[in-house]
């Protein structure tokens, strides 16, 4: 078999195995500070690197497709978080200084930069040539990328659910008691869990005007 793919997989091993590496070490130190750090690709990012360095075309097969997968919902969802709230509340955030920090958004750029290196560079002609030789199917990115793209719109309809209804409309009261009239409210969380007493429901309302953003935080128990 030819072997000139192995050029374009090598470079694939350490940024998968780095990436994986620091994924790792924000998921501890997460942990050790008692903060909530959403699990990563960590564990699976090391393992596909080194199975990757080693000139594995299976692996590469499988880190292209969930790289593809990766970078169309991030996408989606970087497109669609505007839509998510009220503009008049976007507006306002970014009217005083509220808005996405700096370092996050930078962040963000670099991680799909990173997934679109790797969508390109595991698909490149020798690497299709090399799989062809070897019996793995080609395999379309039609499907991660639906895939991705269903994962959010899955997600918008949850939060326009979770906005309508009698639950949201106590939650929304709860947060006008503690700050006063003049706001508008926007529900960004909210969650019930059955307990002995009842039902137990908590969540973050977002209360503005035009010179103000609260974080109010709601809880209260249903039968």
């Amino acid at each position: 078999m030819d072997s000139r793919h192995l050029s374009l997989l090598r470079p694939v091993g350490p940024v998968l195995i780095i990436a994986g590496l620091v994924d790792t070490a924000a998921l501890a130190y997460s942990l050790r500070q008692g903060t909530y750090y959403p699990p990563g690709w960590g564990v699976f990012a090391l393992a596909s690197g080194v199975l990757v360095f080693r000139g594995s075309l299976r692996a590469a097969l499988v880190v292209r497709w969930v790289a593809c997968l990766a970078l169309a919902a991030g996408t989606a969802l970087l497109l669609g978080l505007p839509m998510m709230q009220p503009f008049s509340l976007t507006f306002t955030q970014l009217r005083l200084n509220q808005g996405p920090a700096l370092d996050m958004v930078a962040l963000v750029a670099a991680v799909l930069a990173l997934l679109a290196w790797l969508v390109w560079q595991l698909g490149r002609e020798p690497l299709r040539a090399a799989r062809s030789q070897a019996g793995l199917p080609q395999r379309s990115l039609l499907m991660p990328v639906l895939a991705g793209v269903a994962m959010v719109v899955a997600l918008a309809i949850y939060l326009i659910t979770m906005r309508v209804g009698a639950t949201a409309h106590n939650a929304k009261m709860l947060a006008e008691q503690q700050v006063g009239p003049g706001y508008r409210f926007h529900i960004s969380a909210l969650r019930s869990s059955r307990e002995n007493k009842g039902r137990s429901v908590v969540g973050v309302v977002i209360a503005w005007k035009e010179d103000d953003i609260q974080r109010i935080p709601v809880h209260w128990l249903e039968p």
